[in-house]
C-alpha cells in the first residue's frame, strides 16, 4: 500500500466514523422523543437501526485494523487508527443506550405523575445531544480545547440525573404514588441519558489523546522506548 493510498484510507475513515456519528445522534434524539410522547413507531425505528450501527461500527474496526496491518503506521498516524477504533466503539455504546430507552418508552405508563421527571428527563436529554454534537465536533475538528470541556458541559445532566434519583427514592408529599416497575423505568431512562453524556466525555479524551499526544494527564513525551517509538508525534 502507497503512502497516497494509506491516506485515502484514513481519510475513508474518518467519513465514516462522522457518518456513524451521524446515525447515533439520530438514535439519540429519536430514542427519548419516543419517550416523552410514547411513540411505538418512533422507539421501534431506533431498534431497527441499531443495526446499521453495529454493521457500521464493525466495517471501522476492520478497516482500522487493515490500514494498521499493511502499513504498519507509527507515532501520529498509529494514534489516528487507535482514537479512531476507540471513537467509534464509544458511539456505537451510545447507539446501545439509545435503544435502551427506546424499549424503555414503549413500556413506561405515563401518568400526571411523570411531568415532574419528564421536565428534567427533557432537559437531560436535550443537554446530553448537545454534549454528543460538540463530541463529534471536536473529533471532526481535531479540537483538543472543545474535547476538555466536555466533561463541563456534562456536569448538568449528572445534577438532574441525582435529582430525579433523589426525588423517586424521597418523594414529597406533591408527588403522586407510583408502582415500583414505574419508578425503575423512570430511573432506567435517566441512567441512560447520563451514561450516554459520560460515554462522550470519555470520547473527548480519546480525542485530546489524538491531537496533544497526552492520555490522563500523561504526555507520552518520555514513555517507555516502544511507546516512544510507535506514540511519539
Amino acid at each position: 500500500m502507497t503512502r497516497q493510498m494509506f491516506h485515502e484510507g484514513l481519510e475513508q475513515l474518518n467519513q465514516e466514523i462522522l457518518h456513524l456519528g451521524s446515525l447515533v445522534v439520530e438514535a439519540v434524539d429519536l430514542s427519548t422523543q419516543s419517550l416523552f410522547t410514547g411513540d411505538r413507531k418512533l422507539a421501534n425505528s431506533v431498534i431497527a437501526g441499531d443495526e446499521d450501527i453495529n454493521e457500521l461500527t464493525l466495517r471501522i474496526e476492520g478497516r482500522c485494523l487493515a490500514l494498521q496491518a499493511r502499513q504498519q503506521p507509527v507515532a501520529k498516524d498509529l494514534r489516528l487508527l487507535h482514537v479512531c477504533l476507540l471513537v467509534s466503539l464509544h458511539l456505537e455504546r451510545i447507539g446501545d443506550l439509545a435503544v435502551n430507552i427506546a424499549k424503555i418508552a414503549k413500556r413506561l405508563e405515563r401518568t400526571s405523575a411523570a411531568e415532574p421527571y419528564f421536565d428534567l428527563l427533557r432537559k437531560m436529554s436535550a443537554q446530553a445531544l448537545e454534549v454528543l454534537r460538540q463530541g463529534i465536533k471536536a473529533f471532526a475538528d481535531r479540537d483538543a480545547e472543545l474535547a476538555a470541556s466536555l466533561e463541563d458541559i456534562d456536569e448538568p445532566i449528572d445534577e438532574m440525573f441525582k435529582e430525579i434519583l433523589s426525588r423517586l427514592l424521597h418523594p414529597d408529599e406533591t408527588d403522586e404514588e407510583t408502582s415500583s416497575e414505574w419508578s425503575t423505568h423512570i430511573a432506567l431512562a435517566s441512567r441512560y441519558i447520563e451514561r450516554i453524556a459520560d460515554q462522550v466525555v470519555d470520547m473527548g479524551a480519546r480525542v485530546s489523546f489524538l491531537v496533544t499526544g497526552q492520555l490522563d494527564g500523561q504526555y507520552f513525551d518520555r514513555p517507555a522506548p516502544d511507546l516512544q517509538r510507535q506514540f511519539g508525534q
